[in-house]
């Protein structure tokens, strides 16, 4: 029986360079303490994830992007059911690194590495905290789909660009300030226009169609560290929504940036919603990113959020103790 588990993606953004390196330090600090697998696609994340659960493995390393961890819970979800998980350690080694981030991981995954492996020898209880995912349901999936943020519409074109760009703090940085400039000057505008859709939150009609984005996350903390969410979802029942539309964004273009760092409150007329939900259906959505991972369908589908189980994410100023 083993403790740990490793699920290592070659191909996240510090992994792909070194994989060799990175997979010989993971073996040199745990040893026999752990089992470390790589993985390249889904089905061989399924493979792992039936191995580990033989094992007995209660604390998962996953290093790579929000985007892996993302496809490693929905396996193990979709294989398990929705019973307790074993307790998530992010080690960012990816693109986008939110989930790691709002724990506060911020350092490398061998310090990390290190620092957890001499909490387990001295048998000390780990620190925690927890979130809620979200699951979510699309017809053109064979199976629910499960995360911690889901978004669309000019975040998702945004987040695609990003990509298509590098990636990186240097092109997010010159992005956000480009975008900040179009608002100011622009308002509603080119890439502010609504798309098409009719939204429900908790099953009640928002008073309008057509939005400019969505954000649906059950974090703390929004990409690239911005604290935008007036409510706080309650792991395993609520996640937050953040609804934007045209109008609003005309109106207050000023303000708006201020947002990312302040939250701001849902406005009266429906044109901007920010609080917490339990369930979110989208209609005509053409296309949304989950935890990194983008997804995209030859037309529009017809889409459902909900309010997922708890996870334990492993965390140095966690909100609670356990005993592994």
């Amino acid at each position: 029986m083993k403790q740990i588990g490793i699920i290592l993606n070659p191909s996240a953004k510090i992994n792909s360079k070194r994989a060799a390196a990175v997979i010989r330090k993971l073996g040199d600090i745990f040893g026999a303490r752990a089992i470390l697998r790589t993985t390249k696609n889904k089905l061989e994340i399924a493979g792992v994830m039936n191995e580990f659960r033989a094992e007995g493995v209660k604390l998962l390393l996953i290093s790579g992007g929000d985007g892996t961890i993302c496809s490693v819970v929905s396996a193990y979800l979709n294989l398990f059911g929705e019973d307790e998980l074993p307790v998530i350690l992010p080690l960012m080694s990816g693109t986008i690194n939110m989930i790691g981030s709002d724990a506060g991981l911020r350092e490398s995954q061998f310090t990390i590495c290190r620092k957890v492996n001499d909490i387990l020898r001295r048998g000390a209880p780990v620190s925690v905290i927890e979130r809620g995912l979200i699951r979510i349901m699309d017809s053109r999936l064979d199976e629910p789909y499960y995360g911690f943020s889901w978004i669309d519409g000019f975040l998702y074109r945004f987040l695609i660009d990003y990509y298509k760009q590098g990636a990186g703090i240097q092109v997010a940085s010159i992005m956000t300030i480009k975008t900040i400039l179009t608002l100011l000057s622009n308002g509603g505008r080119g890439p502010f226009e609504n798309v098409d859709s009719t939204v429900y939150a908790d099953g009640e009609k928002l008073p309008h169609d057509g939005h400019v984005l969505i954000i649906a996350s059950s974090l703390k903390k929004f990409v690239f560290g911005f604290d935008i969410f007036a409510d706080e979802a309650r792991p395993g029942e609520s996640f937050n929504l953040v609804y934007v539309r045209e109008n609003y964004i005309r109106e207050q273009r000023h303000t708006l940036p201020l947002g990312l760092y302040r939250s701001l409150k849902s406005d009266r007329n429906g044109d901007f919603v920010n609080r917490s939900v339990r369930s979110l259906r989208v209609e005509r959505n053409s296309g949304y990113i989950i935890d990194g991972e983008i997804f995209t369908g030859e037309g529009p589908t017809d889409l459902l959020l909900e309010a997922g189980p708890k996870v334990r994410i492993f965390s140095f100023r966690g909100e609670k103790e356990i005993v592994l």
